[in-house]
């Protein structure tokens, strides 16, 4: 899977787990994290990115991350967008997020409280309070597969050789939060759009497109009685076309999974992250923390500048 661990993976995981960790460690030890941390993002905004992880792990994460950075929420970010003011936030700002909804995020409750941590979780607006499956967890799905292919194609290969479509209900098998879960988490969680279903956004056609980011503002203002203000391109990838219907929503900022910190001068549609994988030891964690790893593993892939490699949409089979 890739470093950050989208839920929609593009290739499966490569390395042998034992060189990933030993690495990691030398990264870790070598003081380079520790100077990045506080040189670098010292004065400006880390965001790091979970899906679904166990709540060990989770509490592992926090209890790390709480001794060397200061919690602040996506909200807090859209305020010094608003006022292009970015001095309020703290020293070593660090911002959680969440993409998805899955159902688990709500057994990190806890640890949310006990840390002080007021996590983004950005929603899949029409899969979140039903039995519906997020399409890439699917049973026998492929996601990486099916990516570069147009959305219609895409659809139609799901349900011809999966059985699956967008609005199917799975009794007793719901992938992502309910509606209680959601309310009883609002008190510490920030709640924002991440789609309607989750597709690949530049693999849609422009309508296509405009309504997953439009109607997705909607569904959640109308669930959480509320303005949304930020937005998670799915699977990071976007193009000028979702800045634009972003921007025309009225989202204040969007976040991609990029590489890089955040400040005054970064594009508030494109707020950028340093991982973290799910499963990350501590020694993983520090080093992704670095961008370092992300940067090159994106490289490698063709990504320049910290960009994230974006799905290469294939044109329609006939």
């Amino acid at each position: 899977m890739d470093e950050t661990q989208p839920s929609m993976s593009k290739q499966p995981r490569r390395g042998h787990p034992f060189l990933r960790e030993l690495a990691a460690g030398l990264l870790r030890f070598s003081g380079l994290p520790w100077l990045i941390r506080h040189v670098v993002a010292r004065r400006r905004v880390t965001i790091i990115l979970y899906h679904d992880p166990s709540p060990d792990v989770f509490e592992a994460h926090m209890r790390y991350l709480s001794r060397r950075y200061h919690f602040v929420g996506m909200n807090d970010v859209a305020d010094a967008i608003e006022r292009a003011d970015w001095s309020r936030l703290p020293p070593r700002s660090l911002v959680v997020t969440f993409d998805d909804g899955h159902k688990g995020n709500h057994l990190l409750l806890p640890i949310f409280r006990r840390y002080g941590v007021r996590p983004t979780i950005y929603l899949v607006s029409r899969v979140i309070g039903t039995d519906r499956h997020y399409w890439f967890q699917h049973d026998g799905v492929h996601s990486w597969s099916l990516m570069p292919l147009p959305n219609a194609q895409r659809l139609r290969v799901l349900e011809e050789r999966f059985g699956f479509t967008p609005t199917r209900e799975y009794p007793g098998d719901r992938h992502a939060l309910s509606v209680d879960e959601i309310r009883e988490m609002q008190d510490v969680v920030d709640f924002e759009p991440h789609t309607c279903f989750h597709p690949v956004l530049p693999s849609c056609e422009d309508e296509e497109s405009r309504r997953e980011i439009v109607e997705s503002k909607h569904d959640l203002e109308k669930l959480l009685g509320r303005p949304c203000r930020s937005f998670s391109y799915p699977n990071g990838d976007y193009g000028s076309r979702e800045i634009a219907y972003a921007n025309a929503a009225g989202f204040v900022c969007a976040r991609t999974i990029d590489v890089g910190w955040n400040g005054p001068a970064t594009d508030p549609f494109r707020l950028r992250i340093t991982g973290v994988t799910d499963d990350a030891s501590i020694n993983i964690l520090a080093s992704q923390l670095s961008g370092i790893t992300m940067y090159f593993r994106y490289l490698r892939r063709g990504g320049r500048g910290g960009r994230y490699p974006q799905v290469q949409v294939e044109r329609a089979s006939t």
